[in-house]
């Protein structure tokens, strides 16, 4: 069984809140469908390529991924950190 990031519906300022992997982030309204689908892909990836996914693991690493990006500076994530995100994970999850 894996765990579905969750969209917490409404928006603030033009921010959605999205919980990854037990993680609350705000997401910028024009890039928050780029992110939902990105994780979509890689849990599809991920099923396919494993008999056993842990899609709990991958969840983790994009949590992780993201924290890092905000340490730099920032409160809410932009497109530009999550053109990142997909940067840093297509390698890994063979993105074509």
């Amino acid at each position: 069984m894996f765990t579905q990031p969750t969209l917490y519906f409404g928006s603030m300022n033009g921010h959605h809140k999205i919980s990854i992997s037990g993680v609350v982030f705000y997401v910028e309204e024009n890039c928050r469908n780029l992110l939902m689908n990105h994780l979509k892909w890689i849990h599809r990836n991920d099923t396919a390529d494993n008999k056993t996914a842990n899609y709990g693991s991958a969840e983790e690493k994009v949590a992780e991924i993201l924290l890092d990006e905000l340490k730099a500076g920032g409160e809410v994530i932009t497109c530009d950190e999550v053109n990142h995100l997909i940067e840093k994970t297509s390698t890994t999850y063979k993105r074509t």
